[in-house]
């Protein structure tokens, strides 16, 4: 004899949603979040590039205010005997989905130093 048990399929599915839902929402905030790394980066390293000769500390931070990019951990350390910049900033992003599973804000943070030897700029 076979016993028929409706609704098994139903309770897997219930369990099932919220934890499907929870993955896409932080795969969705990790790709946000590595895209906001990137852009941090890439804007980083063009600032550098661009300021390397002339080593203004307020011409660096317009750089980052014209890019969008939040300055207030922004520290600048510029060695003008060898011509070196280093930049290191963390910026907060809010999470998107996150907050469904608890997380309100992702931390990103990066640290490169930029130097002219035989007017080449090499980014580290």
């Amino acid at each position: 004899m076979m016993v028929k048990k409706k609704g098994q399929t139903l309770i897997l599915m219930v369990i099932l949603i919220p934890i499907m839902i929870g993955v896409l929402a932080l795969v969705v905030d990790v790709g946000y979040m590595s895209l906001e790394k990137i852009h941090l980066k890439e804007v980083t390293k063009t600032v550098i590039k661009d300021n390397i000769e002339s080593l203004e500390e307020e011409k660096i931070k317009e750089e980052f205010r014209k890019n969008k990019v939040n300055i207030d951990n922004l520290e600048i350390d510029i060695d003008r005997d060898i011509n070196e910049i280093n930049i290191k900033n963390k910026i907060d992003i809010e999470s998107i989905f996150g907050v469904i599973i608890g997380i309100k804000e992702y931390e990103i943070k990066i640290d490169i130093t930029g130097i002219l030897k035989n007017g080449k700029v090499k980014i580290e």
